[in-house]
């Protein structure tokens, strides 16, 4: 999902524009919105949305630009009713080759200063979630943690997108799995289809679907109309369709009065009912 953003395409080769960005698709190879119309199993879903919850992503801390949020700040994001964050604590140069992430790197060394910034969400009430945009560091991400956070985690993430186009596997599900935590993937129809063949293999877990409309949107980005309020996948992949269980609704934009362009987010929203059924929600 994710990484940093300066919000600045750096070059466009066919129909990937490469961006740097934030949170979970931050620093990422994104491709073009899709032209083709949304498939049938899109139109198969309930006839009301289920009730979400407002939630964001970051990773500007671990990719040294930015989203350090003082304890009032957290309070302000608390009071503005964000109940959830999604963050990388592993340092970028440990996970990853180049601002792209082009190729995976496996050092995958969890960054104090972003775990810092857990702890304190956790303290002003907002829960909190962990990804890694290479998702070989994920359980190191997880483990880095510390005792405490670690038994307090809601779930975690298996980013799968292009740049560094791990696959899914077995292994990383297991990995996750192992430590008590919840597995989700995140990943968007553009990757997921060319990385796994379209498997739904994993269609069983919960997906956070990347649904943003423009990726070099201008900060700050308008918040989507009626956020939280969830939407039918777009563009279906995998297995999934409907209403996924978390979605990326928006980039580049603030939140909760912090306006500042290197303390840029992304918004999402998540199923309220889905976030009650974990452990640690």
């Amino acid at each position: 999902m994710p990484a940093r953003r300066a919000v600045t395409v750096t070059a466009v080769l066919g129909s990937a524009a490469l961006v740097i960005l934030g949170g979970l698709s931050g620093r990422i190879t994104v491709p073009a919105a899709a032209s083709a119309a949304p498939s049938a199993a899109a139109s198969a879903v309930p006839a009301a949305a289920p009730a979400a919850v407002k939630a964001f992503d970051e990773a500007g801390v671990s990719a040294g630009l930015g989203d350090a949020f003082t304890a009032a700040q957290w309070t302000k994001i608390h009071d503005a009713g964000f109940k959830l964050f999604m963050t990388d604590p592993v340092d970028w140069s440990s996970e990853c080759s180049d601002d792209n992430c082009t190729a995976p790197v496996n050092t995958c060394t969890v960054d104090p200063a972003a775990v810092t910034q857990i702890q304190d969400a956790m303290k002003a009430g907002v829960d909190y979630a962990v990804y890694t945009r290479n998702p070989n560091c994920l359980t190191a991400a997880i483990k880095g943690l510390g005792p405490t956070l670690e038994a307090h985690l809601s779930f975690a993430i298996l980013d799968i997108e292009t740049d560094p186009s791990v696959p899914p596997s077995a292994a990383l599900v297991a990995g996750v799995t192992a430590l008590g935590v919840t597995p989700v993937f995140y990943s968007y129809q553009g990757a997921w289809e060319p990385i796994t063949g379209n498997t739904t293999a994993y269609d069983g877990y919960p997906l956070m679907d990347a649904e943003v409309p423009n990726w070099s949107a201008a900060f700050p980005a308008p918040h989507p109309s009626g956020f939280p309020a969830l939407i039918p996948m777009p563009h279906p992949y995998g297995g999934w369709s409907g209403y996924a269980d978390i979605e990326q609704q928006q980039c580049c934009t603030d939140l909760a009065g912090i306006d500042s362009s290197s303390d840029q987010v992304d918004l999402d929203a998540v199923n309220a009912a889905w976030l009650a059924t974990l452990p640690q929600s």
